[in-house]
């Protein structure tokens, strides 16, 4: 009996260690959290206009990776409550974005704010937020990336 169970044991590891080294593929992005701390965004200019606010946001890439098909969004801070807060309902997409961003390279965008989004005692004016997301290298599922934040400074 003992000789019969010898081969079903040497196939159920080989089958096991065929599976194991299968699912650890060297195509996956290995990025640490520092990395992606590299990809910063900061406020250039910040013009008060009579229909709105306008901003110059530079996108600076300062990981190693190429950042893919990124959307950069910027909001307020509206207040629903005496101590909650949520983000307006409307975020507003910044523009001049590219489809690659090379690692060490600089984008500006801009975006605009239309004066009806803001327009209330419950908006906090003081603290912008943003949002970045997008890929890593590669436009697949494992290599998504995102961001959330306050403050471009």
């Amino acid at each position: 009996m003992k000789k019969i169970k010898i081969p079903y044991l040497i196939v159920f590891l080989s089958i096991f260690f065929v599976l194991l080294f299968a699912g650890c593929s060297t195509n996956t992005v290995s990025r640490s959290p520092e990395e992606l701390d590299k990809i910063t965004l900061k406020v250039m200019t910040k013009s008060q206009l009579p229909e709105g606010i306008g901003y110059s946001i530079k996108l600076t890439n300062g990981s190693p990776f190429v950042i893919k098909q990124n959307n950069v969004y910027i909001g307020y801070i509206y207040r629903i409550g005496d101590n909650s807060n949520s983000f307006t309902e409307a975020k507003i997409e910044a523009e001049g974005n590219k489809l690659d961003i090379a690692p060490g390279e600089e984008v500006i965008l801009n975006a605009f704010i239309p004066e009806g989004i803001y327009n209330s005692d419950k908006v906090d004016l003081s603290v912008l937020r943003y949002e970045i997301k997008g890929y890593i290298d590669e436009v697949k599922d494992n290599n998504k990336f995102a961001r959330l934040g306050y403050d471009l400074d």
